[in-house]
């Protein structure tokens, strides 16, 4: 692992995520999440990777179901890949130059759950939605796709093990940083709250 020590899970509820560094069409689990467009055209280098092992096939039964409105999940077939799903997260406009939103992402992240509760997928491959092609940056996707997470753990029963996939080293390195710091979204909150704070005492001290 380029990072060193390995890296600590995040559990949220019956959720834990965990950060690979792999070619996400590699990964044995149930489902695998491609980052997709509204046209469900399949570019970039999760999608590419996925035809590249699995086939065309995939393709042709994905823009069959477009278009697809932002922030929702597809269901397609696998072609010849080891797994039983490919999970389409609509996250980039495809005639806005491919450009996403966190809120897109956070709405597919939702979109995945919801779908692995009713497919019974107990293992889910994820890209980092929003963070290459999408244009987010990987902080922001990041912390939109554990947010979410996050926030789902609090009325989710259902026991999934969730893999984080970035391919790229320096990516990934880069990720691996932002992981270990995540502290939560109270964390986040507190933090934002002290800024906040902080900002009010400079300006009182001005007048």
């Amino acid at each position: 692992m380029p990072t060193g020590d390995p890296l600590p899970a995040h559990s949220f509820g019956t959720i834990t995520v965990r950060l690979v560094n792999d070619d996400i069409a590699a990964r044995r689990v149930d489902a695998v999440v491609n980052e997709a467009n509204d046209r469900l055209v399949m570019r970039g280098h999760a999608a590419g990777a996925l035809l590249s092992r699995g086939g065309i096939e995939i393709h042709r039964e994905a823009i069959a179901k477009a278009p697809a409105k932002l922030g929702s999940v597809v269901r397609t077939g696998t072609g010849k890949l080891a797994t039983r799903y490919i999970y389409h997260a609509v996250v980039i406009d495809h005639a806005a130059g491919r450009t996403t939103s966190v809120a897109h992402v956070v709405d597919a992240v939702r979109g995945v759950l919801a779908c692995a509760l009713t497919d019974g997928v107990r293992t889910i491959a994820m890209p980092l939605l929003g963070g290459g092609v999408g244009g987010l940056g990987v902080q922001p996707a990041l912390e939109a796709i554990l947010e979410a997470i996050e926030d789902v753990s609090t009325n989710y029963s259902w026991t999934v093990d969730v893999e984080l996939v970035v391919h790229d080293v320096a990516e990934f390195v880069e990720t691996a940083k932002l992981f270990r710091e995540y502290g939560g979204r109270a964390a986040r909150e507190a933090e934002d709250a002290e800024v906040a704070a902080q900002f009010l005492k400079l300006l009182l001290r001005k007048q």
